[in-house]
């Protein structure tokens, strides 16, 4: 808790100081992380998935993005997760990423375990895991200091296809989106460029005040041995509490 402590103590006037020298992550730490990801997302993008179960005959990669604080510029410097979605082609409705969408995280999660790129970055523990949706987990090492990294994948609908940055959805997406009814936050990756591009564009005023919450909301929230945060959403209800004293994931938070 002396983090914690310390940010207490510190007047608004250095809060700036405090996030750059305790919260914003090192320029080559990310870099080396991001280089290790980059193996992954050029993975997903080269790779022509040989689909089954009703599935396109070849699935491929539209776009990877990556979402969550790397993808927004909030990242915390003690972060070693990186969340990424997929766009897929074989999804053409809302409908048929729901249909789908176990069968396409099998195809990939086969595929992963043959690939050289990523055996040789230590690949392991992959693994399909209980989420809104359901994701496909990985660990990876940075080729400089071997530092365990994880990579979550989601694989999703384009539902607003190679829309411009700031320009707002057709109606017609909402529409289907209702017709789809799917259960809460199902298809929220497929509007994940959304969410992104909505902090990914502030100023930098605002992602170090994010930062400030964020750090401020692991270090004095956490589950506590076998009670789990009911902020945190399934992934912390699915078993995966943390011990006493441990602060939350950031994977947890939704910025």
């Amino acid at each position: 808790m002396a983090l914690m402590q310390e940010l207490y103590s510190t007047p608004a006037s250095r809060l700036d100081s405090f996030v750059a020298q305790w919260l914003q992550p090192h320029r080559e730490w990310k870099e080396e992380v991001l280089d290790a990801v980059r193996t992954v997302e050029e993975f997903l993008r080269q790779e022509h998935f040989q689909g089954k179960h009703g599935l396109d005959q070849d699935v491929r990669v539209l776009k990877v993005i990556k979402v969550g604080s790397f993808g927004n510029g909030t990242i915390l410097r003690s972060t070693r997760e990186v969340e990424l979605v997929a766009f897929l082609s074989c999804f053409h409705s809302f409908q048929e990423a729901a249909k789908h969408h176990q069968d396409v995280l099998r195809l990939i999660w086969k595929t992963m375990q043959q690939s050289h790129d990523l055996l040789d970055l230590g690949l392991e523990d992959l693994r399909v895991e209980q989420r809104v949706p359901d994701a496909l987990v990985l660990t990876i090492q940075t080729r400089g200091t071997a530092e365990p990294i994880t990579v979550t994948i989601v694989p999703a609908y384009r539902a607003l296809g190679p829309s411009l940055p700031n320009s707002q959805p057709p109606l017609e997406v909402y529409v289907s989106l209702i017709e789809a009814c799917g259960g809460p936050g199902n298809f929220s990756p497929s509007f994940s460029e959304l969410q992104r591009n909505f902090v990914k564009h502030r100023p930098t005023k605002l992602k170090s005040l994010l930062r400030l919450v964020k750090h401020w909301y692991q270090q004095a929230h956490h589950p506590g041995s076998g009670r789990p945060h009911p902020q945190c959403g399934r992934r912390v209800q699915m078993g995966h509490r943390r011990s006493e004293g441990l602060p939350v994931p950031e994977t947890g938070l939704l910025l």
